[in-house]
């Protein structure tokens, strides 16, 4: 069952291209709840962004598993996005952002993992936002020239 979730912590926000063909970005950040059971992914909502995915589970079903992962379709996904979360800070993409803050994700699923994934036995994922409002803004402007009539 999703819920609302709010923490403090590390938090590692990066841009993401989430669609090859229209090249379409996002921001997502990534954090831990319930000393690291948990992955936290959510997308940092950026206004006139038209490129936002909306629900990352889709978003993960979308990009089509082989084998990687086993278990039902949403078992995959939350095992994508653990993959998505971890790589995060394991490989640094240009623009990211490393960070101790205040967050809360909204608008949720929630996934039990079959077992652990990259550490993790539950994912977590919606909309994040941070406490600080002058970090929304760094966080934002990792999408720049993505913005609807830019």
């Amino acid at each position: 069952m999703a819920k609302d979730l709010k923490g403090t912590g590390r938090v590692t926000i990066f841009p993401f291209l989430h669609d090859w063909e229209t090249g379409s970005r996002c921001v997502l950040a990534y954090t831990t709840a319930d000393n690291g059971i948990t992955a936290v992914l959510g997308v940092i909502p950026v206004e006139g962004n038209v490129h936002e995915p909306g629900d990352l589970f889709a978003l993960a079903a979308r990009h089509g598993f082989i084998g990687e992962w086993k278990g039902s379709h949403e078992q995959r996904s939350g095992c994508w996005l653990a993959c998505i979360g971890s790589g995060s800070r394991t490989v640094r993409k240009a623009g990211t952002l490393d960070v101790e803050a205040g967050w809360a994700v909204d608008m949720a699923r929630s996934v039990d993992l079959d077992s652990p994934y990259y550490g993790h036995q539950r994912v977590h994922a919606g909309r994040l936002t941070l406490d600080d409002p002058q970090l929304m803004e760094q966080a934002r402007a990792l999408v720049p020239g993505q913005l609807a009539g830019v």
